[in-house]
């Protein structure tokens, strides 16, 4: 923001009056949704009856019924004796596991037809359980999806043979009672992973919980560049979670507030394997990677992350609003917003090898953008400038900005920025108009206490080229700004034309597997820097 007081900026301003059309987005689900569960991006949530924070919000309904209607497709209940949900070992207050459920049937397929998962941390005794499979027998009724029991589990079911179904998933431990009606109403079993091999080896199909910072490692994917912004993160709120611990009182049952079928970071050895290890992994399991203890005020992590570790659920806070679920958002504009997006062919099928194909270049030309600095001569006037970024595997992320307009809301650019990617099917573009607060040094720009105005994300594997006027949303509520006073005018396009309108996921598929690599170059000359939202 500048450091001087001037006169609004009067009448109105519009650099390209030329440029019109709204960004177009694809209402229509095109992929093949006849494959197993485990071959798709699926739109999760984690804590999804807290309304807030971590440690003292209340608990209830409204970020299930917000989430849903937004095309989240997985929803996360840790449920007590009541039964109740509630987050065990702090000061939030419970909700009725009925409500919870309630609140799931009534938002559960207004935006999307493709199945609802309720994975549920279980906390009860087998009493309760019964409870449990009542409640949700009585109030789902016929949406409620029950497993054949003469299902041998070798692969999972696909979206669309659960289409208009609401899916149970849960733990199921050899050594552990449960109630028989219960226990007949889990499809999806969650188990520990102790090694890629031995997951890859069995038999039946299951899923498995990870800690952010305990997701499977390969050394294909290099070093994680956010390992140290989490560090500074995690010594901050640790404080906070320390502070309330001590003023705590545990009860017994309230203790276990990590799944104990979830890996979590510091247990001896760490999962790990080769890429093509984890994606045979993955490609028959389903992987599940939620945030960590210490994000007490409900942040995220990456779910790039999560997803280009072949991952289908990057379990997110949806109680705030960040940059992990801006780009959340963006990858799940894509099949026509229906929460379940197909992995690329390279990640679902394990006989395939890593692609090696030429890189594409997108432009993204950068005309113009318009914030409306008010009508009070006393206000600051802000120092705009955007910031470009690309997120997706290793090799793709990297980040570019334009030049800051200073004391005032409008912003003429007129230039191209360049970006080389290997795998468009699965980045994410996000531009960004800021705030330069510091004024920078000799005019230049220190981002990194730069202010979010609005953004707009979209991904780049149904991207559609032209020039368009970006309707901005609100940073921290992802709601449109108003078009009038918020917006950004830019031109997209591939150098080559070789993508863009028109592209099928089975075309890029075809390309991607087109060339066999014995190793794995597409990580040479990555940019680390770029990788975390």
């Amino acid at each position: 923001m500048g450091n001087s007081c001037t006169c609004f900026e009067r009448g109105s301003w519009d650099g390209h009056p030329g440029v019109t059309a709204s960004y177009p987005e694809g209402s229509e689900v095109y992929q093949d949704m006849t494959q197993p569960l485990s071959h798709y991006f699926i739109s999760s949530g984690h804590n999804s009856y807290l309304t807030g924070d971590q440690l003292f919000a209340t608990a209830g309904t409204a970020t299930i019924l917000k989430s849903l209607r937004a095309g989240c497709r997985v929803i996360e209940l840790d449920v007590y004796n009541g039964p109740i949900c509630k987050h065990g070992g702090t000061f939030t207050s419970p909700v009725s596991f009925q409500k919870c459920i309630a609140a799931i049937g009534q938002a559960a397929f207004i935006t999307s037809h493709y199945p609802v998962i309720i994975t549920m941390e279980n906390h009860t005794d087998v009493a309760n359980q019964g409870k449990m499979a009542e409640i949700l027998l009585k109030v789902l009724g016929e949406r409620l999806f029950v497993p054949d029991p003469e299902d041998s589990r070798r692969e999972f079911l696909s979206p669309a043979d659960l289409k208009d179904k609401i899916v149970c998933r849960t733990s199921i431990k050899h050594s552990g009672i449960y109630h028989p009606e219960f226990r007949k109403l889990i499809y999806i079993r969650n188990t520990k992973c102790s090694s890629l091999q031995g997951m890859i080896k069995r038999e039946d199909v299951v899923s498995s919980s990870f800690e952010e910072s305990a997701m499977p490692q390969s050394d294909d994917l290099g070093p994680d560049d956010s390992e140290a912004k989490m560090e500074r993160q995690k010594k901050k709120l640790l404080k906070k979670r320390r502070i309330w611990k001590e003023q705590l009182e545990k009860s017994p049952e309230d203790l276990g507030d990590e799944p104990e079928d979830a890996v979590l970071p510091g247990e001896g050895g760490m999962v790990a394997g080769s890429l093509q290890e984890l994606y045979t992994y993955t490609s028959r399991h389903m992987a599940r990677v939620y945030p960590a203890l210490w994000r007490v005020t409900s942040g995220n992590y990456n779910p790039m992350r999560a997803w280009v570790r072949g991952a289908s659920l990057a379990a997110l806070n949806w109680q705030v609003w960040d940059k992990a679920l801006w780009c959340n958002e963006a990858k799940f504009m894509d099949n026509g917003r229906c929460g379940y997006v197909l992995k690329p062919q390279w990640m679902r099928s394990p006989e395939a090898k890593l692609p090696q194909g030429t890189s594409r270049k997108l432009v993204v030309r950068v005309h113009s953008a318009y914030k409306f600095q008010g009508r009070n001569c006393l206000l600051f006037k802000d120092d705009l400038f955007i910031k470009i970024n690309i997120w997706g595997m290793p090799c793709d992320c990297s980040s570019q900005k334009t030049r800051t307009a200073h004391d005032t809301g409008r912003l003429l650019v007129d230039k191209e920025f360049v970006f080389s990617l290997r795998f468009p099917e699965m980045a994410v573009l996000c531009l960004a108009l800021k705030d330069d607060d510091s004024g920078g040094i000799g005019g230049a720009v220190r981002s990194a206490v730069a202010d979010s105005l609005g953004y707009f994300a979209l991904p780049l594997s149904i991207l559609k080229a032209g020039d368009y006027k970006l309707v901005l949303k609100d940073p921290v509520t992802g709601q449109p700004l108003d078009s009038q006073h918020n917006w950004m005018k830019v031109g997209l396009r591939w150098e080559d034309g070789a993508r863009g309108e028109g592209d099928t996921d089975q075309q890029r598929d075809k390309e991607s597997v087109a060339v066999e690599a014995a190793t794995n170059p597409m990580y040479a000359g990555r940019d680390p820097q770029g990788q975390n939202p």
